[in-house]
């Protein structure tokens, strides 16, 4: 990885620094424009959008609340 400098303290162990700099590649080559979602995959579910929809008397073709 040329060209980046990562300055990470305190200093990890050599095993603990390559596996952030694995980590930190894959990031980078995956060339996301927005951040990493943190919510599990279960969130993303069109069951669970379903159900809010559902739930808040939304129609099925709505997306968005106002």
């Amino acid at each position: 990885m040329t060209g980046l400098l990562v300055d990470i303290h305190p200093a990890p162990q050599p095993d603990e620094a390559a596996a952030i700099a694995a980590a930190i590649r894959v990031l980078l080559a995956n060339g996301r424009a927005t951040p990493i979602d943190p919510r599990p995959p279960s969130y993303h579910s069109a069951w669970r959008r379903a159900a809010i929809r559902e739930a808040t008397g939304l129609t099925a073709d709505s997306r968005r609340s106002s």
